[in-house]
């Protein structure tokens, strides 16, 4: 029983493992794309027309009535189509690593205030820490960005998308519904917006984008972080547990920060370098996370 147990566990963490690694890769793989042959609202208008096509059959179980998908369409507006064009959108001001730290740090921030106001979790010293060194940590990137203003802008732009992520996940707390049936929601309603944009002319020229590139981006995008990354977590959830599926999870802004530095060569400043740090201690800080030290086994002195 314990060998399985020990099995289920391992399962647990490969699989929370599996959704930071993409999570902590998408700042990079976006920052790539955008920086090269295609624009935010091309790269996400390919992330939800492969989610939302592959997704789009299960968007219809379970209840709905014109209240449910009045709520669907809150949560996309939430983390749908204009969250992502507004953090894609981003990346071209600020570094991959600081959208792979300020966002998940800005969601964490928002979030213990949310249930602190709203839900009546109350703010312990612990979380508390965390936060405040979460906001000194965007204080410091503020002050030591390479890139002025104008990098300044791209990570308020990086706060804004962790503040509507933020609002997303605490409506889900107060909406509790299954957590596939939303995803493909999200995915069907955003598919429609950009339906509706196309008809502008937004998004025009996808066409034109280099097969290579749709390929590499519409794969990421649409399929490891749109839904192979969701049900992964989703596993992990249901195997270790919330609290310590959050903590695996937690390791996806050190990711970010590292692939950034590897794959696109991000070197911080000194100041940024300490903001990145300070807000990834706030985060494990938040959550609880410490080493648990191994007692010493008692001796008996025996004659």
């Amino acid at each position: 029983m314990t060998n399985q147990n020990d099995r289920q566990t391992t399962i647990g963490i490969l699989c929370g493992l599996g959704a930071a690694l993409i999570w902590g890769a998408w700042p990079v793989v976006t920052s790539i794309g955008i920086q090269g042959d295609i624009t935010p609202v091309q790269i996400v208008m390919l992330r939800f027309f492969i989610a939302g096509l592959i997704l789009a059959p299960f968007a219809f179980r379970g209840p709905s009535t014109a209240r449910d998908w009045g709520k669907a369409l809150v949560l996309t507006l939430c983390a749908g189509a204009p969250y992502s064009i507004l953090v894609s959108s981003a990346f071209y001001f600020a570094p991959a690593s600081h959208g792979g730290v300020v966002i998940p740090g800005t969601v964490l921030f928002i979030s213990v205030l949310a249930a602190h106001f709203w839900l009546g979790d109350r703010l312990t010293r612990t979380r508390t820490t965390g936060a405040g060194l979460i906001i000194l940590g965007l204080i410091g990137l503020s002050l030591g960005a390479a890139g002025g203003i104008a990098t300044l802008g791209g990570d308020l732009m990086f706060m804004a998308g962790g503040i509507l992520w933020a609002s997303y996940t605490f409506l889900l707390r107060r909406w509790p519904a299954d957590g596939l049936m939303v995803a493909s929601r999200v995915a069907f309603l955003s598919l429609l917006m950009f339906g509706i944009m196309g008809l502008f002319g937004l998004g025009a020229g996808l066409t034109d984008v280099p097969v290579k590139t749709l390929v590499f981006q519409g794969l990421w995008q649409g399929v490891l972080s749109g839904i192979v990354a969701i049900l992964l977590f989703n596993k992990a959830v249901g195997i270790l547990g919330s609290s310590r599926a959050s903590i695996v999870n937690a390791m996806t802004p050190a990711i970010a920060v590292l692939l950034s530095f590897l794959i696109l060569g991000e070197t911080p400043t000194m100041i940024e370098f300490i903001g990145l740090l300070t807000i990834m201690v706030g985060i494990a800080v938040a959550l609880g996370l410490r080493p648990k030290l191994k007692r010493a086994p008692k001796t008996y002195a025996t004659l």
